[in-house]
């Protein structure tokens, strides 16, 4: 048996202090606040785990197990913000353990990416593979079921918090949100959704005919300017759309799109509402 016992460990890292700040605000899944220090002060919700982060980059925690620093250690990895034109770097400097007496024969300390063992009797055992926890495989099912409902949707929106959960069946909403974390998902509302992706399916109209090269001169110009105007998000979505369901493409009618049929069905499925009117679309 090996013995998991809780750590603190200080970390040096190149983050920048506003740009991480305002991340983690922006970050609806984190509680921040900078404390009377200076420091930056931040866990998960739903989270215990504590995070503190110096001006100069230095990043302290305190683990409660092999499980906890195996999952937070990437997704806070994940949160920091480097420099500009910085690649991060987090390099763990000091550890701190708590070890009951008496020192037990075997136990392990988990520096990050690695393990380091430590035993008093030899020859040990041979060490047995170790099984994923509970909480890993859960975190599986909520990854898995995010990714099943985006191409429910056809990538049109993000699925709900709830959604997630029934889909995955797991309901622990901390694991949940971690779930969400590592599958990149973001929450919006109904009309930001529906805004986001009504561009976004014009704009797989447009991209479309751009790699077609049959465009008509005087349609270039129009490409070009919804391309350059469209927000990131909806970049995005479009590229998928384009990819994973080239059928729901609309076609250029003069200079607008028109949406086919079966576009317009699958965003009353995934909406409950109807689409926006064809002459109010928005390249």
């Amino acid at each position: 048996m090996w013995l998991e016992v809780p750590t603190q460990v200080v970390y040096q890292t190149n983050a920048d202090y506003t740009a991480t700040e305002q991340a983690l605000s922006e970050n609806k899944l984190i509680i921040v606040a900078p404390t009377r220090k200076g420091l930056l002060w931040f866990r998960f919700v739903d989270s215990r785990t504590v995070f503190q982060l110096s001006p100069m980059g230095k990043l302290q925690v305190r683990w409660a197990d092999l499980n906890e620093k195996r999952t937070l250690y990437r997704l806070v990895k994940n949160l920091l913000v480097a420099g500009p034109h910085e690649k991060l770097v987090v390099k763990p400097l000091k550890q701190q353990l708590w070890i009951e007496y008496p020192v037990p024969d075997p136990f392990k300390i988990y520096w990050c990416d690695e393990l380091t063992e430590y035993a008093l009797k030899k020859p040990s055992e041979p060490k047995q593979p170790e099984k994923p926890s509970s909480f890993v495989l859960e975190l599986g099912k909520v990854r898995r079921a995010v990714e099943q409902l985006r191409r429910e949707f056809c990538f049109f929106r993000e699925p709900t918090f709830n959604e997630v959960a029934l889909k995955s069946g797991c309901l622990d909403a901390q694991t949940i949100r971690v779930g969400l974390i590592l599958a990149g998902w973001k929450e919006q509302s109904i009309e930001t959704a529906k805004w986001t992706a009504e561009r976004a399916i014009n704009l797989s109209a447009w991209l479309l005919c751009k790699q077609s090269g049959k465009m008509d001169p005087s349609l270039i110009a129009i490409a070009n300017e919804a391309i350059d105007k469209a927000p990131i998000e909806a970049i995005k979505k479009a590229q998928l759309i384009l990819k994973n369901y080239p059928h729901l493409v609309p076609k250029i009618n003069s200079t607008e799109p028109s949406w086919p049929d079966e576009t317009k069905q699958k965003w009353i499925q995934t909406f409950g509402s109807n689409p926006p009117p064809e002459k109010h679309s928005t390249v």
